[in-house]
């Protein structure tokens, strides 16, 4: 099999453009949801894959288990265009207390769920990592092969008001690779 990863990926696929390089966990800011900023969206310079989106509420009455809405959709015109299959996708969260799957979705689907319940609370100011990945099978000049799309998101929720409630946003890391049968 050869496989086609990141910044390499991008040199071998040449015009196709729709690997890049993924940002080490480490690197990975946290964003902070707070009355003030409630909601997240991947900035367009940051949307070489796809476009992640994220909300809760943080005002008037709302539940105290935070819950959080969010969102994932290919939009890389370039992948969508080898795409050969639908996409089997999966997300975990709250330190692996959440999960999701949507088996056999189209590529380009605007995958979306809500993380955080009564039961499966998010508690304050703690941070937490949303984890999606998204498979499906691709044909580059007549050679089959696999995609998987995926983005970690870290994030916290700041309830709290007055000036110390700092909000903060961060991209998420986003990964693409595609492999192909030799």
């Amino acid at each position: 099999m050869a496989l086609v990863a990141g910044v390499a990926g991008a040199l071998v696929l040449g015009t196709l453009g729709v690997a890049q390089a993924a940002s080490s966990p480490a690197a990975q800011e946290t964003t902070v949801f707070t009355p003030k900023k409630q909601s997240y969206k991947t900035p367009k310079k940051k949307q070489k894959a796809g476009i992640l989106n994220a909300q809760v509420k943080l005002t008037g009455k709302y539940p105290t288990y935070y819950p959080m809405a969010w969102s994932f959709k290919v939009t890389n015109k370039k992948l969508k265009a080898i795409a050969r299959s639908k996409m089997n996708c999966t997300a975990t969260g709250l330190n692996g207390k959440y999960h999701d799957n949507h088996p056999a979705i189209p590529v380009g689907y605007e995958w979306h769920s809500k993380v955080g319940s009564k039961k499966r609370p998010h508690k304050k100011k703690k941070v937490y990592t949303l984890s999606g990945t998204c498979v499906f099978k691709v044909e580059v000049a007549g050679k089959p092969g696999k995609a998987t799309v995926g983005f970690s998101f870290k994030y916290a929720m700041n309830p709290g008001k007055g000036k110390k409630t700092a909000s903060r946003s961060a991209d998420p890391a986003v990964t693409t690779k595609v492999v192909l049968d030799s």
